[in-house]
């Protein structure tokens, strides 16, 4: 006797809750995404062959070298940052307001004198980069603040690395000074942020 085969039927997914779980998701990863801001100033590192990545790319210290040779500064760590700003406003006399917070910690970046400090975080970072306010950090036997903005950032967090990115076309002397001003401090291990370029055949 023949067997008797179950009629088979097409089964329906009922899509309408998957699409408002995803438009739910999109709709909140919109919302809450932080923009990038914009670059104080434009680097472009020279190309190099390594392959290896940069380390310890959380709690950084990242010293940029313009190609001009003014020297900028900025870390990922907020505790660090919060205490640079700190030392640096007693030590030199600034009363920092809460609307001048805002400003500091919406730059990446330091890339004044401290004397232009209140002046710089009296207006938005991309005002202050209009105004062509941002010169660098000086460097130099006479007045050397990037060793106390690097200080400052060490005692609020000694595990942080330090990597330096330089432009191309700078002038190497001022790489010199960056590196004399890290080994005033013990700070002889450091990494050279390059761009990438294939290895020759």
């Amino acid at each position: 006797m023949p067997k008797v085969k179950a009629k088979r039927q097409s089964v329906s997914l009922d899509m309408t809750a998957m699409c408002d779980v995803a438009f739910l998701l999109l709709t909140f990863f919109m919302l809450t995404a932080k923009f990038k801001p914009e670059e104080a100033v434009s680097i472009t590192p020279p190309s190099s062959i390594s392959e290896k990545k940069l380390e310890g790319s959380k709690g950084l210290i990242t010293i940029s070298v313009g190609s001009d040779g003014a020297i900028y500064m900025g870390t990922d760590d907020n505790n660090a940052r919060t205490a640079m700003l700190e030392r640096m406003a007693n030590r030199f006399g600034v009363a920092v307001t809460d609307q001048m917070k805002k400003n500091y910690y919406a730059s990446e970046i330091v890339g004044y004198p401290a004397g232009a400090m209140r002046q710089v975080l009296s207006m938005k970072p991309t005002d202050a980069k209009n105004k062509g306010l941002l010169k660098g950090i000086p460097c130099d036997s006479a007045n050397n603040e990037l060793f106390l903005w690097v200080s400052y950032a060490k005692l609020a967090n000694p595990e942080l690395k330090v990597a330096i990115k330089g432009d191309g076309n700078s002038n190497y002397k001022v790489f010199n000074q960056i590196v004399g001003t890290l080994q005033e401090q013990n700070i002889n291990v450091f990494q050279l942020i390059t761009s990438p370029e294939g290895k020759p055949k």
